[in-house]
């Protein structure tokens, strides 16, 4: 009997956009991504389609002007890219007609990440999931058929885990990948070649390791994400400003004092079999992005995007620091140096490009001598622990 959310692939992160050749494009500048296969799907390409529990409504015909689609009925343009080793792919969605959980999540909280592709299941185990996630109070907030290929399911996590959805697919035949619409392809490949090599790093991009999501309580999110992905053993840090934690910390350009919680497990693997998992974070005290550029704003949601790619050594890591700020007009928007100072983390505010915040890391600094080190947790969280008397 399935117990939690299966997990078994990071297939693609889904940001939504209103402008997905643009943002398509600023994907490309950025990892590198040549080659784009986008599908329009409008509502007659779709079938069993869903929306908040009820299917497709009835048309209005109260002399209304306009061709506004009845409720449950909708259409968007589903766009995808993948990097040149197939190790990190995008999906990106444009809203086309009707109301969606993609149109609700654009309206209400503008471009950012709108859900993570984790889990390919059999129908047999979907229904099984579908038991699991009504006793959890997890509805299922869209679904739709494409063209007779695959299921589609967007599970109603926002609540339960923090503001996205965990998109669930179950192929309707094997080799739904490959027969899955495609009307046009965009190719960038002349706009990749023009890049200055500055940028060369980020597209060694191999793994995105976590997702962070910003909540307002730590503690009341992690025993849901600890239960839907089996996952009980969980790192707990308090990040704050001082020697031995964190240091030279900025927010926004400016040097500033603050702290926050993290819980962070791996729970899968990425297509290249490197693990991933979930950063979750809770503001404490002091402003940060995580905070008044961000949660105050939106509400929880997937803030940043950890990517993991090589960086020889201090100077090449000045070069895409110089080409984030003046080429891709994406400045440090928080950024501090790690126990010791023997690691630095940047924030790059890549919101209005890319949808979302990324995450890169410095090498070792120069003059840094100390043993790389795994860093034990301030805390540790055990959700399988026996319960108290």
């Amino acid at each position: 009997m399935i117990d939690s959310i299966p997990v078994d692939t990071l297939y693609y992160t889904t940001i939504v956009t209103r402008d997905a050749k643009a943002a398509a494009q600023k994907h490309s500048e950025f990892y590198g991504i040549k080659k784009w296969k986008v599908a329009r799907l409008t509502p007659d390409r779709l079938s069993k389609t869903s929306w908040q529990g009820r299917g497709r409504g009835r048309a209005n015909n109260d002399g209304l002007h306009g061709d506004t689609p009845p409720g449950g009925e909708f259409g968007f343009m589903m766009v995808n890219g993948v990097t040149d080793d197939g190790s990190v792919e995008f999906q990106l969605v444009q809203p086309i007609s009707g109301m969606s959980t993609f149109e609700q999540f654009l309206c209400t909280r503008g471009m950012g990440v709108h859900g993570v592709f984790m889990s390919m299941m059999k129908a047999s185990q979907f229904a099984e999931l579908k038991t699991f996630l009504k006793g959890e109070g997890v509805p299922i907030a869209q679904s739709f058929v494409i063209e007779g290929v695959a299921e589609f399911y967007y599970l109603d996590t926002r609540k339960a885990l923090g503001g996205f959805y965990v998109q669930v697919v179950v192929p309707l035949r094997s080799d739904w990948e490959s027969v899955m619409p495609c009307d046009e392809v965009w190719d960038f490949s002349a706009d990749v070649a023009k890049q200055d090599e500055a940028c060369a790093p980020i597209r060694r991009t191999t793994a995105i390791p976590h997702f962070g999501v910003i909540v307002h309580d730590l503690h009341a999110h992690l025993g849901n994400f600890a239960k839907f992905f089996k996952t009980d053993i969980w790192r707990g840090m308090n990040w704050r400003t001082e020697a031995g934690s964190l240091e030279d910390t900025t927010n926004n350009g400016k040097p500033v004092v603050h702290s926050y919680f993290t819980g962070r497990a791996d729970i899968g693997k990425t297509k290249s079999g490197a693990p991933f998992g979930f950063e979750v974070v809770q503001p404490c005290f002091g402003p940060s992005h995580y905070k008044e550029d961000f949660l105050l704003v939106l509400g929880p949601g997937i803030h940043h995007v950890d990517l993991n790619f090589p960086v020889t050594d201090w100077p090449e890591w000045e070069k895409v620091n110089g080409w984030l700020d003046d080429k891709f007009a994406a400045p440090c928007c928080m950024s501090g140096w790690l126990r010791g100072r023997s690691a630095l983390f940047q924030y790059q505010d890549t919101r209005k490009t890319l949808g979302y915040v990324t995450e890169i890391h410095a090498p070792r600094p120069p003059g840094f001598n100390g043993p790389k080190m795994r860093w034990a947790p301030d805390y540790w969280y055990d959700f399988g622990a026996p319960a108290a008397p």
